[in-house]
């Protein structure tokens, strides 16, 4: 049934998905000129007596409102609130002018009011990898995208937003979300917080190989003790690999006096080294300090370089996007190379792909990594050849722990040439360590 009711007595429905209008202004103009062409359909409002929701026709109502008129045509049809929202829903759909976010949140309420991603599909047209994609986009914090969108600090794309899809913990997704400043940042820590949670599930799997092995976690203090000597490594297993099906020891090994830990990216198989007792003089209590010390700024730098060519490697295989005009960033690339004593070599750049020395490559490695090296753009090989030379630059600390200032500018350089490709440290201390103020290092003061 037809019949012209009062705007006073309209409501736009709570439960729509559409929170934007746009082209209000020409609807109204439309509107004075010709009058409402299109019936809304609504149906009783049950919170307030005498009044309609409008289930089809939201962004009529408002621009008639708009335009100043009295009445609209509307058809009072009876829809339980499941079909109120689907109709609002498709109507939405069709007009191809809902946003990613207002899409997401439309396909959760469908899906909370007993849709599937196969009837949504059916219903909306759109394929279920979409369907997909936005339902992990709803589970997002919606107020901090909001804010993220409105703050300018930068624009969210789908392809951010589908790399914080790879990290399956909420509260890390948001906790990303809220910290990344720039859509590089963003990409970068989604891409290693997956590969965290991967070698967390994979750590977690050879736990348990281990302990049905009989050996122990070792003790809490064994995790900073790595390079102190006082444990000796009998295996280890690197945790961005596949889980093996068992644990095989050397049959010398007693389980009993073994234990697990997990240093950076590794899992280790460790015993406790026999103990000398030894009464130490202060120096060389001092020394002894000292050198762990250095082997723990060692340790960090390793970590580091792993992370390192973990980021290059996204650059290259286009995960994170190259840098419109890049002619800055060679420069600046080229003269951390010259800092170093580096110059472009296609044996160096293999190693980057191997992972080794070439005399301990077989053939069929040299030649893959001869044709990744070849397939190389001039700004990636020199991406490559940064990461060689702060390989192969020297420690950042001399003889006697004290930091060496030109090899530590030399890498901060190489970072901040990363960073505009959206690279970020882990910690506050891994940057310490590169500018030198990290507590490891003894004090220039202290030097004589």
């Amino acid at each position: 049934m037809i019949q012209e009711i009062e705007l006073s007595k309209l409501r736009n429905h709570p439960q729509n998905v559409r929170k934007t209008y746009s082209g209000l202004e020409e609807l109204a103009d439309s509107i004075k000129a010709q009058g409402i062409l299109q019936n809304l359909t609504v149906v009783v409002n049950p919170a307030e007596t005498g009044t309609y929701l409008v289930v089809i026709g939201n962004r009529r109502l408002k621009a008639a409102q708009l335009a100043g008129l009295k009445t609209a045509p509307c058809s009072i049809v009876e829809m339980d609130e499941k079909e109120q929202f689907s109709t609002m829903l498709l109507e939405n759909m069709q007009r191809n002018d809902l946003t990613i976010y207002e899409q997401a949140q439309g396909f959760q309420l469908m899906l909370d009011l007993g849709e599937t991603e196969d009837t949504i599909s059916e219903k909306t047209g759109f394929s279920k990898t979409t369907i997909r994609h936005r339902l992990n986009i709803a589970k997002l914090d919606q107020d901090l995208i909001q804010k993220k969108e409105s703050s300018g600090s930068f624009q969210l794309s789908l392809k951010d937003l589908y790399e914080l899809e790879k990290i399956e913990n909420i509260n890390t997704r948001n906790k990303i979300l809220k910290e990344a400043t720039s859509s590089r940042e963003l990409i970068w820590k989604a891409q290693s917080a997956a590969d965290n949670e991967k070698r967390d599930k994979n750590m977690k799997q050879l736990v348990k190989l281990l302990e049905k092995r009989g050996i122990k976690k070792a003790p809490k203090k064994a995790e900073d003790e790595q390079y102190s000597g006082k444990w000796i490594t009998v295996k280890e297993y690197d945790l961005n690999n596949a889980v093996p099906k068992e644990i095989r020891l050397p049959k010398e090994e007693n389980t009993k006096d073994l234990y697990y830990v997990r240093w950076f990216q590794y899992c280790k198989i460790i015993k406790a080294r026999q103990k000398q007792k030894q009464q130490l003089t202060p120096a060389e209590l001092e020394l002894k300090q000292r050198n762990q010390n250095m082997k723990k700024i060692k340790a960090a730098m390793k970590e580091m370089g792993m992370q390192r060519r973990e980021f290059i490697s996204n650059i290259l295989s286009g995960k994170i996007s190259p840098i419109k005009d890049d002619r800055k960033i060679q420069k600046a690339i080229w003269n951390v190379l010259v800092d170093a004593g580096v110059y472009l070599s296609k044996s160096a750049m293999k190693r980057f792909f191997t992972g080794k020395a070439e005399y301990d490559c077989t053939p069929e490695e040299k030649d893959e990594a001869a044709k990744q090296v070849d397939s190389l753009s001039f700004i990636h090989s020199l991406l490559v050849m940064m990461n060689y030379a702060i390989e192969n630059i020297g420690d950042i600390y001399d003889w006697q722990g004290f930091y060496k200032q030109d090899i530590g500018k030399t890498i901060q350089r190489a970072y901040e040439i990363l960073e505009q490709y959206g690279w970020s440290f882990a910690a506050d201390e891994d940057l310490q360590i590169i500018n030198g103020t990290h507590e490891w290092y003894r004090k220039q003061e202290a030097k004589k």
